[in-house]
């Protein structure tokens, strides 16, 4: 009989000692001696004593099930349970298994218990097993300071765990020491008798700073917490999507702008999302407390940034870096088994697309740095098996890469060498014919691919001979020319007020420090004036110490003032700098190429490849020599490096405000910037992170030091572009010029024209609308403009100019581009808007008509959707866009394209997300109505601006705006617009507590909607009298009218009217006390509401589901809604839904016994209803008073 031993405090049983080794149980029931050094083995009672497990031995320690019923039942179950604490004790006493005949037999109680120490064991032991059915009884450990048992069902008897091999028979025999059905947890005995727990030892991570269980975070993949192995929830999308971000840069402060940009995808300014930032933080800090860590997330000191102080090793991709680079540094050894070993571990980490809950152009850069890390794991790992004569392992795990890179020649490589090490030469030789084929079509240059001869099989053609036995593989010594007699010093001189790019810096140092062959070259790029040059001439001369053997630096003129330097002279002038002669200079590229590889091979040299214009050009200039590292930088992103070569390529950003003030004011001198802080920081502003401005201003301000800086920022605002020196190459407008004139004709079109766009981003559509061209040749113009750095890629098909880049191109546009054709591109830019946002409303609400008076289509193609959640999205993702050609329209003359286009997303825009945006525009439009003189307009409008009012529980300014279309609606005679006026008044009412105007204007509208045959009107005033007739108490009465406007709805295809009235069904029910009618309703509004995005409607069906789960005894269920409810409420900042929401939560988390859950969310409550107009603060105050009373 196999026996586990569970915890027990040393100071309970201080006698307990014992000698010898330790005898542990094997699968199939065999014991067996383990020292009790070994380090598989964990002692669960401490290093102060020693433990005897016995397992089918001949004589074994303890064998007794006495105390057991005499029902047939309980014996099985105590065989396989086989949980027998063994104590040695003088006379050899031992601890007996027994249940609780006098229980109930679907909560039977197994104690196991002792003669002398019964009670203090019972009290230590209460374990509660609920089983019931026929055949198939599951059972559960339930201590409440336990885990559940993972997948065990009684009848079944095999053990679940995949793991366990050859599955056990736990009936039949002992329990294998590695099979952990039973999760039991640490547990120390009290003084008092009582059972405390601490936890399981940590299998990975750290342990918290208040000794709790391990933790470990997830980025790849989902974002998410576990803590002792059980998954911790984080909060909603928003709240993963900035836990991810902090985790990815853990123990390096984000700033807050950082922060803003990649949760709201650049909609709105930090000053807008600050109070939703803080809340998120302070909910992240309560998510973390939860799990024991504590003063993790801290508020970086004097900065706007957040640092979250983690272990890296608990967060598994940096766990995964780790794990590569040991693997990286064996490699070097040729420890191959072991570094096989490491990379199956960091490989195994990879649950999903990493940082998945993040979703912008930045977090697409992280990922594609994320995914390059991963791919070289799968090659290294490949490398490894392949020198261990792996070969068929090499060929399961290359095979599902190769379709996603299938351009690249290193994967290609590794698979030709695995399938000739495999015998399979006819197959390496048809895919080698196959992947040149595809790799000159796409880049008409042949690969670097090689099919090893046949009587080489194990030599690998990238890498040197294998050995069988997966040693280091022999040494050969090249032919080298002759080293010249000079070290070339070429270097640029490094600046002394180098600021910003740490990040970029350590990158680099990484890179030119790994053992990877195929790392010896890096390319950097970024638009002009990012200080590309700068920051590699800083790195390589803080570095030059690595490369005694010399530095060579070269300027390719790939941009500037004269013609590109061709790929031949640039190689004279790297052989030229190495001491050869002019008149020994090779004369074909091939043979300067051959020649500086021989002259640097072996020899540790750097080499800095400055102002590339493209891949063509600097691909004959990188040595192949792993010895020799080359620094490439360029305005274009050089991809065909990347996909051919395999060179790692990283973006130079511009710099973050904090760095701007830095290096303003080591320009301009301390004293003077601290006497202006508010001015200096409008220049940083101003500079919009290019070193180059910021320099240029600074020189400025120098220059004049008796002007205050506040005099001169308005100046620099308007010469900037124009303000220049002794040096073109230090102004502005000329460093921008040089890339624009690069461009071909009509990519310069496109990049003026989008210059005048009034939006923060401009999407692949509305470009094409713009140019009045076809989306496919558009695409090709936004990616030339992409690859050089003068827009930049917000989202997979959105597109942004820098402010400086946008202000150059509208310089442009003013002066090559006719005024007739500028108000042609920004009208049909509006109309795209108008007609995308017009067709997204009618699949969101198709019984909803549009705005009068649209315009035809004309030259636009407007966006159409195939369903709500694809219409949904765009317009989710065109927020800030749509406010901002409100905006414009109305300040431009375009004042009808600006109330028909807030007319349209009101529909859209009021079912979720904080409704101050919203507001505006309405605002906005209501005057440009006017301004366009068209009534239906207006009128339009101010019922749109009174219902924002009314969704923001402002109802004296939303009765006034009604009151005021009322009249205008009975002035020209519109019946279906006097009926909406009446009914929303009518809401008003039934708002703020006066049921019966309510429902007398209710009945009213129901009249004239019948008359005119308005069936919307119709369905919606049925609804609302069913919430009139319900807040009374009249509840069938207020079903009848629920289930007609049901009908009204189905049947004119209602969807978000549907999911409104099935919620308030299910809160009718509720009240009535059946619950599972309540349930049911509740469900389908929630199905609904999600679908048509109605999150306030969602938050309210949410709310009545908890209440109903509870009713039907399914608390942790009802906690789980109660919690959404709330932050859904907290999502579109609904303070009255929100703290609804939290009282019901308070009141399910004490009555499921979490009293301090229940006080936190009630304390959070009270400090919210502040903010909740009196008139519905009122019976929320009355809820939580007598949640204070209980």
């Amino acid at each position: 009989m196999h026996q586990a031993v569970v915890d027990r405090d040393p100071q309970a049983y201080p006698q307990v000692r014992h000698a010898g080794p330790v005898v542990l149980a094997q699968p199939g029931g065999q014991g067996g001696q383990h020292d009790r050094d070994d380090p598989r083995f964990v002692n669960p009672l401490g290093q102060d004593h020693e433990l005897t497990v016995a397992g089918r031995l001949a004589q074994p320690v303890v064998a007794h099930e006495t105390g057991v019923g005499s029902r047939p039942a309980d014996r099985p179950l105590v065989r396989a349970l086989r949980l027998v604490l063994v104590r040695s004790r003088p006379g050899g006493e031992a601890l007996d298994v027994g249940t609780d005949q006098s229980a109930p037999r679907q909560e039977r109680r197994i104690t196991i218990a002792s003669a002398r120490q019964s009670s203090d064991v019972r009290s230590l032991f209460k374990s509660w097993w609920k089983f019931g059915g026929r055949g198939r009884r599951p059972f559960a450990y339930s201590h409440r300071d336990s885990s559940p048992i993972r997948g065990y069902r009684y009848g079944a008897p095999s053990c679940c765990l995949p793991r366990c091999r050859p599955p056990c028979n736990l009936l039949a025999n002992p329990l294998p020491v590695d099979c952990r059905i039973w999760r039991i947890p640490r547990m120390h005995l009290s003084a008092a008798g009582r059972a405390t727990h601490t936890g399981r030892k940590a299998r990975s991570g750290q342990r918290d700073q208040q000794g709790g269980g391990p933790v470990e975070f997830v980025i790849l993949g989902s974002t998410a917490l576990r803590a002792d192995g059980w998954s911790v929830p984080i909060g909603p999308a928003k709240q993963r999507a900035m836990f991810a971000l902090l985790l990815y840069h853990v123990g390096v402060p984000v700033r807050v702008d950082t922060l803003v940009e990649q949760l709201w995808n650049g909609h709105g300014s930090v000053t807008d999302r600050r109070t939703s930032l803080y809340a998120m933080t302070s909910r992240i800090r309560s998510v973390l407390a939860s799990v024991g860590i504590t003063n993790a997330l801290i508020r970086v000191n004097n900065t706007a940034a957040y640092r979250l102080d983690l272990d890296p090793a608990t967060i598994d991709f940096h766990r995964f870096r780790r794990l590569v680079a040991e693997a990286r540094r064996l490699a070097v050894q040729h420890r191959h088994g072991e570094v096989t070993a490491l990379l199956a571990d960091a490989i195994a980490l990879w649950a999903g697309e990493p940082l998945a809950d993040l979703r912008t152009a930045h977090a697409e850069h992280l990922r594609r740095q994320m995914t390059d890390a991963l791919l070289d794991a799968h090659k290294l790992m490949a490398d490894s098996q392949l020198r261990t004569g792996q070969h068929q392992a090499v060929l399961l795990r290359l095979e599902p890469l190769l379709p996603a890179y299938d351009l690249d020649e290193a994967l290609a490589q590794r698979w030709i060498d695995a399938l000739c090490a495999a015998d399979r030469e006819d197959d390496a030789r048809a895919f080698f014919l196959a992947f040149r084929r595809h790799f000159r079509k796409e880049f008409r240059v042949d690969p670097t691919v090689v099919v090893p001869y046949p009587g080489n099989r194990s030599v690998p053609a990238g890498g040197g001979p294998v050995p069988a036995g997966g040693g280091p593989p022999p040494r050969s010594t090249p032919a080298r020319a002759p080293a010249p007699a000079l070290v070339p010093r070429q270097l640029p001189k490094d600046i002394g007020d180098f600021v910003g790019h740490e990040d970029l810096l350590a990158q680099l140092d990484a890179l030119s420090a790994a053992s990877d062959p195929a790392g010896n070259a890096v390319a950097l790029s970024g638009m002009p004036g990012v200080g590309k040059t700068t920051l590699v001439t800083h790195w390589a001369q803080r570095r030059c110490d690595r490369y005694p053997d010399g530095q060579l630096y070269l300027n390719a003129n790939g941009f500037g003032a004269g013609p590109p330097m061709d790929s031949a002279t640039a190689l004279g002038r790297l052989l030229t700098a190495l001491d050869v002669p002019a008149r020994q200079l090779p004369k074909t590229l091939d043979k300067r190429r051959d020649l500086l590889n021989e002259l640097l091979s072996g020899r540790r040299m750097l080499i800095v490849l400055d102002n590339v214009r493209d891949s063509g050009q600097v691909r004959p200039l990188i040595p192949t020599s792993p010895q020799t590292f080359t620094l490439i930088t360029s305005r274009t992103r050089l991809r065909g490096l990347s996909i051919r070569e395999g060179i790692r390529c990283l973006t130079v950003p511009s710099l973050p405000e904090r760095d701007c003030l830095t290096l303003l004011t080591q320009v301009i001198g301390a004293d003077r910037a601290g006497a202006e802080a508010a001015a200096v920081r409008a220049l940083a502003q101003l500079s919009c992170g290019l070193p180059l401005a910021l320099r240029i201003m600074g020189q400025r301000v120098a220059e004049w030091p008796q002007v205050p800086v506040a005099d001169l920022v308005e100046e620099l605002n308007v010469h900037l572009l124009s303000a220049d020196g002794d040096d073109e190459e230090v102004s502005l407008y000329s460093v921008f010029a040089w890339s624009y004139e690069a461009l071909r004709p009509d990519a310069a079109h496109l990049f003026r024209i989008l210059g005048l766009a009034p939006t923060a981003t401009v999407s692949l559509e509305a470009a094409a609308a713009m140019v009045a061209a076809p989306a496919s040749e558009v695409h090709v113009l936004l990616s030339t403009l992409t690859k050089a750095h003068l827009v930049t890629q917000a989202s997979v098909w959105q597109y942004r100019l820098h402010d400086l880049l946008r202000r150059y191109a509208v310089g442009h546009a003013l002066r090559e581009e006719p005024p007739a054709q500028q108000h042609e591109a920004l009208r049909r830019l509006l109309d795209w808007y108008l007609l995308s946002a017009t067709n997204a409303a009618g699949t969101l609400a198709p019984d909803r008509p549009p705005v009068p008076d649209l315009p035809e289509p004309g030259a636009v193609e407007p966006l159409r959707f195939q369903d709500d959640a694809q219409a949904t999205r765009w317009a989710e993702a065109e927020r800030g866009n749509v406010g901002s050609i409100v905006r414009w329209a109305a300040a431009h003359g375009f004042h009808r394209r600006a109330w028909q286009l807030a007319g349209t997303v009101h529909e859209i825009y009021d079912r979720y997300g904080r409704q101050e945006d919203v507001l505006e525009i309405n605002r906005l439009a209501l005057s440009a109505a006017r301004q366009d003189g068209h009534p239906l307009g207006e009128l339009g409008t101010l019922i749109d601006l009174g219902a924002t009012h009314f969704a923001l529980r402002d109802y004296p300014p939303a009765a006034q705006h009604f009151t005021e279309a009322l009249r205008l609606a009975r002035e020209i005679g519109h019946d279906g617009a006097e009926a909406t006026c009446l009914h929303n008044l009518a809401s008003i009412h039934l708002r703020t507590g006066n049921l019966a105007d309510a429902i007398r204007m209710y009945a009213e509208v129901l009249a004239i909607c019948r008359r005119t045959g308005d069936a919307l009107g119709e369905g919606s005033t049925l609804h609302r009298l069913g919430n009139a007739y319900r807040r009374t108490g009249r509840y069938h009465q207020a079903i009848t009218y629920y289930r007609d406007a049901l009908a009204i709805r189905r049947r004119i295809g209602s969807l978000r009217g549907q999911g409104e009235t099935f919620g308030e069904l299910g809160a009718t029910y509720l009240e009535m006390g059946a619950a599972e009618v309540a349930f049911d309703h509740c469900r389908s509004a929630i199905d609904i509401d999600s679908r048509t995005k109605d999150e306030a409607a969602r938050c309210d069906a949410l709310t009545t589901m908890a209440q109903a789960r509870r009713a039907l005894g399914m608390t942790d269920e009802a906690v789980a809604d109660a919690g959404r409810a709330v932050a859904v409420a907290d999502e579109i900042g609904d303070r009255q839904r929100q703290c609804r929401a939290l009282i019901v939560l308070a009141d399910l988390l004490n009555a499921s016994g979490n009293a301090g859950g229940g006080r936190q969310a009630r304390a959070h409550a009270e400090q919210l209803l502040t903010e909740v107009p009196a008139t519905e603060a009122a019976p929320l105050a009355e809820r939580l008073a007598a949640l204070g009373a209980a």
